[in-house]
């Protein structure tokens, strides 16, 4: 599989690398390609087609109106993703979307859990 496309731009065909870019965003019957160090592109594909199209190791969907590069993510909670420079919300039913497809290594303590089984082994943590 080909690691990038191409789109019609100002009357030439640019090459756009999957690397390249950050998010994408609905509008309408078209999409808003924003890229890491080119202007924003509106390109006459819709997120459904982008979801076909685009590599699932790479890009996830978080809203029914983004897409995100998996790669570009700084962080993010229950209700947004970071991206450098951006905060795109997550859609309810998308919430699940990027646990499900990233590594997580470790989470906080949930101090609830520790508490009433295992006083001894909090108070051990806390010293």
């Amino acid at each position: 599989m080909q690691s990038f496309f191409f789109i019609r731009h100002e009357g030439k065909f640019v090459k756009v690398d999957f690397r390249h870019i950050l998010y994408i965003e609905a509008r309408k019957n078209y999409t808003r390609l924003v890229l890491e160090e080119r202007p924003t592109a509106l390109v006459l594909v819709t997120l459904k087609q982008w979801e076909r199209l685009l590599p699932r190791d790479l890009f996830c969907r978080i809203h029914r109106g983004y897409i995100v590069s998996i790669d570009k993510i700084v962080s993010f909670d229950n209700k947004y993703v970071y991206l450098q420079g951006d905060k795109i919300t997550i859609g309810e039913q998308y919430r699940s979307a990027l646990p499900d497809v990233v590594t997580i290594l470790a989470n906080e303590p949930m101090r609830e859990h520790l508490r009433s089984p295992h006083k001894d082994v909090l108070s051990e943590l806390e010293l």
